[in-house]
């Protein structure tokens, strides 16, 4: 899923809320972690992930294929 409009067909297709309701949700999400991140903020949404600041950080940003990787290493 590339953007918040593919965010809000896949949840359409699954629940049954009007997309409108969706779109809302989903942007006021994103605005909500924006607004955070700007005031240098970290986010954990526990059991599916943690923004950081890039310019905060002191760990390595991983890209999704390398975090699948990294998890399955552990197990």
């Amino acid at each position: 899923m590339k953007k918040p409009e593919d965010i809000v067909n896949k949840v359409a297709a699954e629940l049954p809320f009007s997309k409108k309701l969706i779109k809302e949700v989903v942007n006021k999400t994103f605005r909500n972690i924006d607004e955070r991140m700007k005031n240098k903020e970290n986010i954990m949404l526990r059991g599916f992930m943690k923004f950081v600041c890039a310019s905060d950080k002191k760990t390595k940003t991983y890209s999704m294929d390398e975090y699948k990787q990294l998890k399955t290493k552990d197990k």
